[in-house]
């Protein structure tokens, strides 16, 4: 309190004599500039000088001052190019716009306290974590605070596992997650992976990984996924009683497309899609072209249990189906809209698509695109009911956050979100393909 008192009233005192001085000296010098001309003009006796001399007098004041208006301008422009070489060539500055000054004002007002507090925190002989530590622990609660369900915070390794899960290979134990109400579900259990060695089952719930409670699908992933070869232990529920696995990671090479020519039917082609990441799309097409060259007229494609992916790649499976028409309409939270629409080609295929209750997010934006465009026939149960997106934004250390950027609409303008997309037939999983067959068949 004493320190913070003392430099107060220092620059106070600092303030108040800089102002004093300053008008001091500007009353001295415009009285000593009154002074000398009234007394030049009352005492003056020099004798008048001829015509000729006062014209060259004159003459020679006017050379003097364009001399220095030449040199004012040279010095003026030498220091805006100097200003310009230190500001561009060697990055010691850079100009500002009005906006981007109210930007760094505000960051300051709003954000500086945080920087102060974790200077204060480098500063503490008792802290026992730094403030980096810290931070990433802060940042995970701020945006777990948001209400947000799919909003996520990732440290830099946390957001290279995730990242994973979308491009391709990715090191785990080889299992399919849905999230339902507040449970961590185990939808598929590939038989590649470490997990279905040993014993883990479709419709097991995770509790734990690590001893540590996820607090949602994407911070299951992240913990559960990580370096080839480490230990990984994860307590799940099943008919009330909990179990432990302890497995060991390991690389997991999955296609994200599946197909095969029906059994019952040699003229149905079956389509499965586990996720839509990079290259679905490519998949997608290749299955289609395949099944069509061993004699396939009509697809099921089947989405069960798929909780999405990537919106840009589901949307080019879309266009591929679809003819000219409405896909999704993409709506911020200031009401901007985003319509997306397929062009006038199209695969033309007859199809019907298998949902259940664990389809969401990209999964939904496709099945309301085919349903409602009347190019596929809808078979199983009410899907999930994720009608948002979001995006990932990494930062310049590694790190992440992914948050809700809008929510999507049909293409007739109904809302996914917590509400779901009804099925045209409905059908259980033991019935669900003959179903499928019967309305192929029609």
């Amino acid at each position: 309190m004493t320190e913070d008192n003392t430099e107060i009233i220092t620059e106070q005192h600092t303030e108040t004599i800089t102002e004093k001085d300053a008008e001091t000296a500007a009353e001295q010098s415009t009285g000593t500039a009154a002074e000398q001309d009234t007394g030049t003009a009352a005492v003056s006796s020099e004798p008048e000088r001829p015509e000729h001399e006062h014209k060259e007098e004159i003459s020679s004041g006017e050379k003097r001052r364009g001399i220095g208006l030449v040199a004012f301008i040279a010095g003026f422009a030498a220091c805006i190019a100097l200003i310009s070489i230190l500001t561009f060539g060697f990055g010691l500055g850079r100009f500002m716009t009005g906006a981007d000054w109210e930007y760094y004002s505000d960051l300051d007002e709003n954000y500086g306290k945080y920087a102060k507090i974790m200077q204060m925190i480098e500063e503490d002989p008792l802290a026992q974590q730094t403030p980096e530590a810290i931070s990433d622990d802060v940042l995970k609660e701020i945006i777990r605070s948001t209400g947000d369900p799919y909003a996520e915070y990732f440290t830099e390794e946390e957001y290279k596992a995730f990242e994973k899960t979308y491009t391709g290979g990715y090191v785990g134990i080889g299992i399919g997650l849905s999230q339902e109400d507040e449970d961590l579900v185990i939808r598929t259990v590939y038989k590649t992976g470490t997990a279905a060695k040993a014993g883990i089952e479709p419709g097991d719930i995770i509790l734990r990984v690590d001893g540590v409670e996820p607090s949602g699908l994407d911070d299951a992933v992240s913990r559960i996924t990580g370096e080839a070869g480490t230990d990984v232990t994860v307590t799940i529920s099943r008919d009330g009683k909990e179990l432990d696995f302890t497995m060991k990671r390991a690389e997991i090479n999955i296609d994200s497309v599946g197909y095969a020519v029906s059994e019952d039917d040699p003229k149905v082609g079956y389509i499965r899609i586990g996720l839509f990441r990079e290259g679905t799309d490519k998949e997608f097409k290749d299955a289609v072209s395949e099944l069509r060259k061993k004699g396939c007229d009509k697809f099921i494609l089947d989405l069960r249990d798929n909780g999405g992916g990537l919106t840009d790649v589901c949307i080019e499976i879309a266009d591929y189906l679809l003819p000219a028409c409405k896909i999704m309409t993409d709506v911020t939270k200031s009401g901007s809209e985003t319509v997306y629409n397929s062009e006038e080609s199209s695969a033309d295929l007859k199809m019907v698509v298998l949902v259940n209750e664990n389809t969401a997010s990209a999964s939904e934006i496709l099945t309301a695109a085919l349903k409602e465009n009347k190019a596929a026939v809808v078979i199983g149960r009410k899907t999930y009911g994720k009608g948002v997106t979001q995006v990932s934004r990494s930062f310049s250390d590694g790190s992440a956050a992914k948050l809700t950027v809008s929510e999507y609409l049909t293409p007739k303008g109904n809302h996914v979100q917590g509400n779901g997309i009804e099925p045209d037939i409905e059908a259980d999983d033991e019935d669900i393909l003959d179903k499928a067959l019967e309305a192929l068949n029609k």
